[in-house]
C-alpha cells in the first residue's frame, strides 16, 4: 500500500503518473456515457448499432484528453475538473428533464424549463439511483486524476502528440458521422437508414438523437443548432432551403374548394384549448356538459397532437395558431415573438375583420405568451390577472371575463386556453376537493384514485363550459357563433403509467396523442370524420369552413375536409394513416407506401422547420419590398 502511493503521490516515475492521470480522466468520461446510455436503454428506439455511439463517445473522450494532456499542470487540473463537472451536470439535467417533460435536455429547452418549473411536483420527479452512483464514480476517478497529476517540464513532443490525438479523434468523429449518410446496403432497412439520416440532419429528436451519437456528440450538435449557429449557417447558404419551401409550395396549390368552403363564413369563433382533457376523460359523468355538446359537433374521431417541441401546451397553441411546426432545438424566443406569420389564425380573421384577442389564466410572460400572441395577430393577451381572477385554478373564474370573450359590437374571434385539466391529480387539489366526494359514486368501484381525481379536474372545465354555452344561448349569441375545442395533449400528468395505457388501450408515445376535436355550431348537423387529422390540419380547417383567404399551399397540413392528408406525421418519422401505423424505430421491411410516405414527410417537416428558421415570409417581404 506505501508503494502503491508512493508511486501515486510521491515524486517518483512522474511519466507513469502522467500517463496514468490521462487514463483515469478518459475513463471518467467515458465511463459516464456509457452508463447513461446503458440506464436509458429503453429510449433506443431506432435500435442503433452500439459501436457508433460509442466511436462518438471515444473520439470525444480521446479529444478531451488529448487537450489536457498538452496543458500546464494547473491549467490542466482545472480543465480536467471541468470538463468532468459539466458533464456530470449534463447527465443530470438530462435525467431530470427526462423525468419531467419526457425528452432529453437541449438548450433550446432553457425558455420552457422555467415555465415548466411553476407546475412542477415531485411525483414527476425521478433520477434512477445507479444513475446518480455512475456520476460520484465519474467524479472521483476525475479528482484521483487531478490529484496524482505530476510536475513536468515543456516538451514539445507533448504538444505534437497532443495534436496528432485531437487530430485522430477528429477523423473518428467523421467516420460516425458517415454512417448516416451511408448508401443503402443489404440488411439496413431503406426507411430506417432515411430515419437515421434526418433525425441526426434535423436533431429534433432527443431520444433518439443520444442513442444515436452519445453524450459529447449530442452536445457538440445541440450547441452548434440551438445556439443559432446553424441558423446563421442556414440564412448565408439556404438558397436550397428557400427552393425546397417554394417548390413544395407551388406543388401544393390549387386545392379548390369543398362542399364544407364558407359554411360558417361571418360567424364568430370562440377557439377552446382544453388542457389536458384526454379522451378518456370527455365522458358523461365527469364532463356531461362537453360530452354532449361533442355529440352534437363535427366530431373528429382520429385527431392527434404530435409533440415537437419541449412545452406540450406551447407546442400545440403555436402549430394550431401558425400552421407550421417548429423545431424542437431552436432556442430563440424571437422565433415565436418575432417571426412573420402573415397567415396565422388571429391574422386571417382579423383581415376579414373580426377582433382577434386570447385568453388564459397564466401571467403573459410564461412561454412569452403576451408577445407571441400579439406577434400572431391577437389585439391583446388577456391573464387571469387583466380579467380579474378570483381563483387562477378554477377554469370557472374565466366567465368574469365573459364580456371581454363575448363582446358586444363586431365579429369577434376569441382563443380561450383552459388550465384545470393540468395536473398533479391528487386529494390536495381544489378540484379533486370540490367534486370527488360526487364523482367517487357514480364510478367503478375499482377505480383508482388518481382517475378519479383527474376527473375532478375534467368536471371543473366542463362547469366552465357548461355556464359558457349558458350564457351564450341566453344571450342570442349562440346561434352566430361557432366554438372549435381541441386538447393540447394527451393527459401525461398522470403518474402511474398503467392507468394512461389502461384508459387509451396503448403504451406506445405517439398514439398516446389521439385527443378530442370537434366543432360545434347550432344550426350545423352533426357529423363524425374517421379521417385521421393532427393538429396542424386546424387551421387549414378553420380557414376553410369559414371562407378566409390564406395561401394555404404554405401550411403544414391540410383542410381535414379536402382529399389531402389523411395520415398522422410524428416527430420521430413515424406515422398512422388510420389503419397502419407506421413505426420508424421498429421499421424491419420498406414498402412503397412506407418510402412515399418517408420522402413526403422529410420534405414537409423540413420545409416547416426551414420556413420557422430562416424567417422565411420575413425575407419573401423584404424581397417584394425591395422589388417594388
Amino acid at each position: 500500500m506505501k508503494r502503491i502511493k508512493n508511486l501515486l503521490f510521491g515524486g517518483g516515475k512522474p511519466a507513469l503518473r502522467s500517463a496514468l492521470s490521462s487514463l483515469l480522466f478518459f475513463s471518467s468520461l467515458a465511463f459516464l456515457d456509457l452508463s447513461f446510455r446503458y440506464i436509458y436503454r429503453a429510449d433506443n428506439t431506432y435500435g442503433t448499432a452500439w459501436y457508433i455511439p460509442a466511436l462518438f463517445t471515444l473520439c470525444w473522450c480521446v479529444i478531451l484528453t488529448g487537450a489536457a494532456y498538452v496543458l500546464p499542470r494547473l491549467i490542466r487540473r482545472i480543465f480536467m475538473i471541468l470538463a468532468t463537472a459539466v458533464s456530470c451536470f449534463f447527465v443530470l439535467c438530462h435525467a431530470v428533464f427526462h423525468s419531467f417533460f419526457g425528452k432529453y435536455m437541449s438548450l433550446s429547452s432553457v425558455m420552457f424549463a422555467g415555465d415548466g418549473a411553476g407546475f412542477f411536483d415531485w411525483s414527476y420527479f425521478d433520477i434512477p439511483k445507479k444513475l446518480i452512483l455512475a456520476v460520484l464514480i465519474s467524479l472521483c476517478a476525475t479528482v484521483l486524476a487531478v490529484l496524482i497529476l505530476p510536475k513536468r517540464r515543456f516538451r514539445v513532443w507533448r504538444i505534437i502528440a497532443a495534436v496528432a490525438v485531437i487530430a485522430v479523434g477528429i477523423t473518428g468523429i467523421n467516420l460516425a458521422k458517415n454512417h448516416f449518410y451511408a448508401e443503402q446496403e443489404n440488411g439496413i432497412a431503406w426507411d430506417s437508414t432515411v430515419s437515421l439520416r434526418e433525425t441526426y440532419d434535423s436533431f429534433t429528436d432527443t431520444y433518439n438523437c443520444m442513442h444515436m451519437v452519445g453524450l459529447y456528440q449530442y452536445s457538440a450538435r445541440d450547441i452548434y443548432i440551438s445556439s443559432g449557429l446553424e441558423t446563421v449557417v442556414l440564412k448565408r447558404t439556404g438558397a436550397d432551403a428557400i427552393n425546397e419551401i417554394e417548390e413544395l409550395a407551388e406543388s401544393r396549390k390549387d386545392n379548390g374548394e369543398n362542399e364544407m368552403t364558407g359554411v360558417f363564413k361571418d360567424k364568430n369563433l370562440i377557439l377552446i384549448q382544453l388542457e389536458a382533457i384526454d379522451t378518456w376523460m370527455l365522458n358523461e359523468v365527469a364532463m356531461p356538459n362537453l360530452s354532449k355538446i361533442q355529440s352534437e359537433s363535427i366530431n373528429f374521431t382520429e385527431f392527434y397532437a404530435p409533440k415537437y417541441l419541449y412545452g406540450a401546451t406551447f407546442n400545440t397553441e403555436y402549430v394550431v395558431n401558425t400552421g407550421f411546426v417548429a423545431p424542437s432545438n431552436t432556442s430563440r424566443v424571437s422565433v415565436f415573438t418575432e417571426n412573420s406569420y402573415p397567415y396565422s389564425m388571429a391574422h386571417l380573421f382579423t383581415n376579414a375583420g373580426y377582433r382577434a384577442e386570447s385568453f388564459h389564466r397564466s401571467n403573459g410572460s410564461l412561454y412569452n405568451r403576451a408577445d407571441s400572441h400579439t406577434n400572431w395577430g391577437y389585439a391583446k393577451y388577456n391573464s387571469g390577472y387583466d380579467m380579474g381572477f378570483e381563483d387562477f385554478d378554477l377554469d370557472t373564474s374565466l366567465m368574469g371575463a365573459y364580456d371581454m370573450i363575448v363582446p358586444d359590437e363586431g365579429k369577434f374571434m376569441s382563443f380561450i386556453i383552459t388550465f384545470s385539466g393540468h395536473g398533479p391529480f391528487n386529494a390536495d387539489t381544489k378540484e379533486s376537493k370540490l367534486y370527488y366526494e360526487m364523482l367517487k359514486p357514480q364510478l367503478p368501484e375499482d377505480a383508482e384514485d388518481e382517475y378519479v381525481y383527474a376527473l375532478c379536474h375534467a368536471y371543473e372545465t366542463a362547469a366552465f363550459i357548461g355556464e359558457l354555452f349558458g350564457r351564450l344561448d341566453a344571450d342570442g349569441n349562440l346561434h352566430d357563433t361557432v366554438v372549435v375545442f381541441y386538447t393540447d395533449h394527451y393527459n401525461h400528468y398522470v403518474s402511474d403509467s398503467n392507468i394512461l395505457t389502461k384508459y387509451k388501450g396503448t403504451s406506445d408515445a405517439n398514439l398516446m396523442c389521439n385527443i378530442p376535436f370537434f366543432i360545434y355550431s347550432k344550426d350545423t348537423e352533426p357529423m363524425t370524420v374517421e379521417k385521421p387529422v393532427a393538429s396542424y390540419d386546424v387551421l387549414p380547417t378553420v380557414a376553410n369552413l369559414f371562407g378566409l383567404e390564406t395561401r394555404a399551399e404554405y401550411y403544414v397540413g391540410d383542410d381535414a375536409f379536402s382529399d389531402r392528408g389523411g395520415y398522422i406525421m410524428f416527430a420521430d418519422g413515424s406515422w398512422y394513416d388510420g389503419e397502419t401505423y407506421f413505426n420508424a424505430g421498429a421499421a424491419s421491411e420498406a414498402t412503397e407506401l412506407s418510402k412515399e410516405r418517408a420522402e413526403e414527410i422529410s420534405h414537409r417537416l423540413n420545409a416547416s422547420y426551414n420556413t420557422v428558421k430562416l424567417d422565411y415570409f420575413k425575407i419573401i417581404g423584404d424581397k417584394i419590398s425591395e422589388d417594388k
